[in-house]
């Protein structure tokens, strides 16, 4: 018996197998040791972001790579926080406005970080991708 994926995971397979593609077809013209900047115009890596505790503390600055969490989503596979997957309703008004249910939410872990962290990966059905580094406050549209 397989098992099936949800529309989001199948989204983000996808869109991570274009990008493979698109990695794949810019190596020659990309120094072969920095794959990074090949994910960085793909919009999975997140430059020179400050991330802040809940205590208001700094406990991050640098680039931030969204490819794993993306991969660990279209695998189908859920961080051990309770909201990881779950609807995220745009209280704050920050995304554009949409039905309920439209948006899901996934946790990005912090380096370093004992808790779940400030981070989120949010998913809209229409394949866009944003990212919070600072828990809905602001959001990056990726996609």
């Amino acid at each position: 018996m397989s098992k099936s994926k949800s529309p989001i995971a199948i989204v983000v397979s996808v869109l991570l197998a274009v990008l493979g593609f698109f990695w794949q077809q810019s190596q020659s013209s990309l120094p072969s040791n920095n794959p990074a900047s090949v994910a960085s115009s793909a919009g999975l890596v997140v430059k020179n972001q400050r991330i802040i505790d809940q205590n208001g503390k700094l406990v991050f600055v640098g680039d931030v790579d969204l490819a794993p969490t993306l991969a660990r989503i279209a695998r189908g596979e859920r961080d051990s926080h309770p909201n990881d997957g779950s609807v995220h309703r745009n209280r704050e008004k920050k995304l554009p406005l949409q039905s309920d249910n439209y948006y899901l939410e996934y946790v990005v872990r912090t380096p370093n970080l004992r808790g779940v962290g400030p981070q989120r990966v949010v998913l809209g059905k229409n394949k866009e991708i944003f990212y919070t580094p600072n828990h809905y406050q602001t959001f990056l549209k990726l996609r």
